[in-house]
């Protein structure tokens, strides 16, 4: 994304999705940890952990009830995880000990329910936590809310309302 802050806010990573038996839909995520130098200023760069190459790591978007899948794959040269605030179990949670802890060369895949709606943040949960986030492990999760919630919200108005980040950048739901 260059230096271009409006087009990392609308460079939403919707993965890649296909419809369950219960009708819901399954929306898989590609998550690459990789060291990687990274340009922060022209000719200034920086030796960053990323998710996906880059610093933020992908805006990760979903409707609220899909069933979300992250296959993170540990490309690096240290042990990272994916930890979802709130969102997935603690099984899952990616502190040293669980199995969302991954070493270098290996792969684990998340999975949970996009709830509640809202913004989120992702990072690595691998210790020690600020090391890891300071060298760029972190990123955004949007769960946008399901249209028939949005209809149902008591006292508001939907006329114009997009969910999270999108009526400032003009964004529809997905």
């Amino acid at each position: 994304n260059g230096f271009d802050p409006v087009a990392m806010l609308t460079d939403w990573d919707v993965g890649t999705t296909e419809i369950l038996s219960d009708g819901r839909t399954l929306r898989t995520f590609q998550v690459d940890a990789e060291d990687k130098e990274i340009e922060i200023a022209p000719g200034v760069f920086f030796p960053a952990w990323t998710f996906n190459g880059r610093v933020p790591g992908p805006a990760l978007r979903a409707k609220e009830g899909d069933r979300i899948r992250v296959v993170f794959r540990n490309l690096g040269s240290h042990p990272h995880s994916m930890h979802f605030h709130g969102i997935h179990s603690a099984r899952m949670d990616g502190v040293n000990g669980t199995p969302g802890m991954i070493g270098p060369g290996e792969e684990f895949t998340y999975e949970f329910d996009a709830k509640p709606f809202g913004c989120h943040l992702y990072h690595c949960h691998a210790l020690p936590l600020k090391r890891h986030m300071a060298k760029g492990m972190y990123g955004a999760f949007v769960v946008d809310v399901r249209p028939a919630r949005r209809l149902a919200l008591p006292g508001h108005s939907v006329r114009g309302q997009r969910g999270c980040l999108s009526a400032a950048i003009g964004q529809p739901l997905l």
